[in-house]
């Protein structure tokens, strides 16, 4: 059974489950989250390391199989019915968290991911081959973007492997990569605890429209006094850097260089309908 309904292919090769169960560097002391165990091909390989694993799967009749096949009584799995983007993802503390991701879910699945901060000890997941490239892309290049910026800002990405259609059960008809997440440190953006909200949102209207600089993409939400002095206002976002965009963000908090419209409160809570990002519908 191949669950293309909810967006999502069996991986059926041994050699790449091994792969990315070796590339978690999870201990016997360390708790998994997986992601959509499916029929638990990956969650066999899990187990069998003498990991403790908690599952979150949407199907109930996959939920009843997996129960079925390792009981809760007598196994390190427990299976939980839930949607990932409903599912509160930190109520089990600190996790390696493993997946396949459905692909046309991934970039709201990664959002939550990096939601939990520290929480998150690393993160090893099979994605669609473009997403992929999206995470690791360096500013300049082609597929930097708006998700680049986001992963990059929360974690330290690294695609470590490609997996092709015939790994799986029924075969996609793109190309998938693996690929792992840890933990970045703030001191990259300078951006405090308490301002991530406004930085991801500031992000967001950066890469509103990817061929308008950030002067045009900014000019409703930051005074065009302050952006006349910044020389990066005349590059597109894909053309900088996330230090530099910390700095310009810290610049505009520093200076109180918000728009009247900004320092009145009237803002959105997510990047605007231009940002969009790949792999969300």
């Amino acid at each position: 059974m191949s669950r293309q309904k909810l967006g999502q292919h069996f991986l059926r090769s041994q050699p790449v489950l091994d792969r990315i169960a070796a590339s978690l560097e999870a201990t016997p002391e360390d708790l998994v989250l997986e992601i959509g165990p499916g029929k638990g091909a990956l969650t066999k390989v899990l187990l069998d390391r003498g990991l403790r694993v908690e599952a979150v799967e949407l199907d109930p009749e996959l939920v009843e199989y997996l129960r079925g096949q390792w009981p809760p009584e007598t196994s390190k799995l427990r299976v939980h019915e839930a949607d990932v983007l409903e599912a509160d993802l930190a109520q089990w503390g600190p996790v390696w968290i493993a997946g396949n991701l459905p692909y046309y879910i991934t970039s709201p699945i990664l959002r939550r991911l990096f939601a939990l901060g520290g929480q998150m000890r690393s993160a090893v997941l099979l994605m669609q081959r473009e997403v992929a490239d999206r995470l690791v892309a360096t500013p300049g290049s082609r597929d930097y973007g708006f998700l680049s910026a986001l992963t990059q800002w929360r974690t330290v990405p690294e695609l470590l492997f490609r997996v092709p259609p015939g790994a799986f059960h029924v075969p996609p008809k793109v190309e998938s990569a693996v690929v792992r997440l840890k933990p970045a440190a703030d001191s990259l953006t300078a951006v405090a605890s308490e301002e991530r909200a406004l930085f991801e949102e500031f992000l967001g209207w950066c890469f509103a429209q990817k061929r308008k600089t950030l002067r045009n993409n900014l000019r409703a939400h930051v005074s065009g006094d302050f952006l006349s002095t910044r020389s990066e206002a005349k590059l597109r976002a894909e053309q900088v850097g996330l230090y530099e965009m910390g700095a310009l963000f810290r610049a505009i908090q520093d200076t109180e260089g918000w728009s009247r419209v900004r320092r009145g409160g009237i803002a959105t809570a997510k990047p605007p309908d231009g940002a969009r990002i790949p792999g969300e519908s």
